[in-house]
């Protein structure tokens, strides 16, 4: 429910707030005094064009602010739609800000994001819906096939179930086959295959290892150096054994000779003991030296072999992936590739016959929900008459028109247009050509008694009264009370019949200060409403006799 309103500089308004209730609200006032400024503010608070013609003179913006209450019903409906804009929805309060600025520029937010106008709108179509002059978006065209499934309820039977499970799939395996038919060219996939099967023969004839790159890479950086190990390796070899100084001989015999003194003294026996162990280190060097001799050597050819080797990995690392890992997997993606347009003539037909049984079968039960829709068509329209005439528009002819529409959609085939004409003799016509704003009010209200939705929007009502008194006007006043057990109503009414029946009560006047005219609000009490509803019987406020009625109106429709 829409729980305060927040406006500043806006056309007469310099600042406003009201705290609103659940329930009927009614908005009175003289004619001119500004109530229809708050239907403007709250319709471009929800997505209105902006126009900076209703910024207060001298003002450089209008900020309008509305804070709704959601209940739990409504907070799992749009939850999704909250998440997919990255929206704060956890304590259940929604705020709408929207400001226009004097060169005409406008700026959205919800709960202190800025949002797009689309995504303003599509919000704001959850919470609340203005009828009067002007404002019958829930009675465009395309929503009437939704109207008579509302009344229907036709979202619970087993075959409007059926047929959004079937259409679903339909579109999904339609979408599959126009996209595999527009890859699909029987010349061109022979090309395609044979330029795949080339990239994977290329890669399986190079019979790559994982690490041979690495590998290599190690070997030539040796044969590059190959001249040098020999001869590091030949030269130390040489050091060790030579006739000249034999290192190994000298210190063999030196350790032989302490070997002799060590008992004399630990020390000796310590050098004893280190040159043991020299040695010993050095005659196994001298073993890997002598097995390592003319390993490191490598003909012209075996290097030129490795060095082919190596250019024609890199060429295919270069050319497909870099690495094993990424090649292993961009040959399987090659594979699938293979099967895939081997297979896709063989696909397309098999899609194409999925497609054909699934057309059936959505025909089949578009059919049915046709047959459902044209069962209940002459309840409806009889339900609205009755409620019409109720309203004070006996004179009503109303047609539901159910037509097949070009192609089918999520709701079926059916084209479904609502026909009247809201004076007797005239020719009954598309509701949208025909309908002022008192009887766009008035059709709304009709509907809403006879249909019940999911969730209960806020609706608020401008000239539901114009054209009608007396009795008319109570049973509208009647029937908006009723509404607003299950959901929270607003209506602007100059009729004293009609606001007897609200629970809560706003007046709206003008006052003039310091040279400038604003427009005012006012939360009234039992006494203050009486009040009002008295002025609008009876134009002397101190009548007595007005007093009393209005008393007396107030207090027995509070009651019913």
């Amino acid at each position: 429910m829409l729980k305060q309103i927040y406006i500043q500089d806006f056309a007469l308004i310099d600042t406003l707030e009201l705290e609103l209730e659940d329930g009927f609200t009614v908005f009175t006032g003289e004619t001119g005094s500004g109530k229809s400024i708050l239907i403007d503010a709250i319709s471009f608070a929800l997505g209105k064009r902006a126009d900076k013609s209703f910024i207060r003179r001298g003002k450089e913006k209008s900020t309008i602010e509305l804070t709704f209450f959601l209940s739990e019903q409504l907070i799992e409906l749009i939850k999704p739609i909250f998440d997919e804009l990255d929206l704060d929805l956890e304590t259940g309060v929604l705020s709408i800000r929207r400001q226009i600025y004097s060169d005409g520029k406008s700026i959205s937010k919800i709960n202190s994001k800025n949002v797009t106008m689309s995504n303003l709108r599509l919000i704001a179509s959850y919470l609340a819906n203005i009828h009067g002059q002007n404002e019958f978006n829930e009675l465009d065209e395309q929503n009437h096939i939704n109207i008579l499934d509302s009344y229907i309820k036709i979202k619970e039977k087993q075959d409007y179930i059926t047929y959004v499970n079937l259409y679903k799939e339909f579109i999904y395996k339609k979408k599959e086959y126009e996209k595999l038919k527009s890859e699909f060219n029987k010349d061109d996939n022979q090309t395609k295959l044979e330029i795949v099967n080339h990239k994977i023969e290329e890669i399986e004839s190079l019979k790559l290892k994982k690490g041979e790159d690495e590998k290599i890479s190690s070997q030539l950086e040796i044969a590059e150096q190959s001249e040098k190990i020999n001869n590091t390796i030949n030269g130390l070899y040489q050091e060790l054994y030579s006739n000249s100084s034999n290192i190994m001989k000298t210190l063999k015999r030196y350790t032989e000779e302490f070997e002799e003194l060590s008992h004399l003294d630990k020390k000796l026996a310590a050098i004893h003991e280190k040159l043991n162990n020299e040695y010993y280190n050095l005659e196994e060097i001298v073993y890997d030296l002598r097995d390592n001799m003319g390993r490191y050597e490598y003909e012209d050819n075996s290097k030129e072999e490795l060095e082919n080797r190596y250019n024609q990995i890199n060429y295919v690392f270069s050319k497909y992936a870099q690495g094993y890992d990424e090649l292993m997997k961009y040959l399987k993606a090659l594979k699938n590739k293979v099967y895939e347009l081997e297979n896709m003539e063989i696909r397309l037909k098999a899609l194409k016959q999925e497609l054909t049984q699934l057309h059936e079968q959505v025909q089949i039960y578009s059919k049915k929900l046709t047959e459902i829709r044209k069962d209940n068509i002459p309840k409806l329209e009889q339900q609205i008459i009755k409620e019409l005439d109720t309203l004070g528009i006996g004179d009503t002819a109303f047609k539901i028109d159910i037509s097949y529409a070009d192609s089918f959609n999520q709701k079926g085939r059916d084209k479904i247009l609502f026909l009247v004409s809201f004076n007797k003799g005239e020719e009954i016509k598309p509701f949208s050509k025909v309908a002022s704003g008192g009887e766009i009010s008035r059709f709304m209200l009709a509907l809403k008694n006879v249909i019940s939705s999911d969730f209960e929007k806020t609706m608020i009502f401008d000239e539901i009264d114009t054209g009608i008194s007396g009795l008319a006007s109570e049973r509208v006043g009647r029937k908006l009370k009723n509404i607003s057990s299950k959901r929270q109503v607003l209506c602007i009414t100059h009729q004293a019949q009609i606001a007897s029946f609200a629970k809560n009560h706003i007046e709206v006047y003008k006052t003039e200060e310091n040279g400038s005219t604003f427009t005012r609000a006012e939360v009234l009490d039992k006494t203050g409403r009486v009040k009002q509803i008295a002025q609008m019987m009876d134009s002397r406020q101190d009548s007595i006799k007005a007093l009393e009625h209005a008393k007396e109106l107030v207090e027995k429709n509070s009651k019913n």
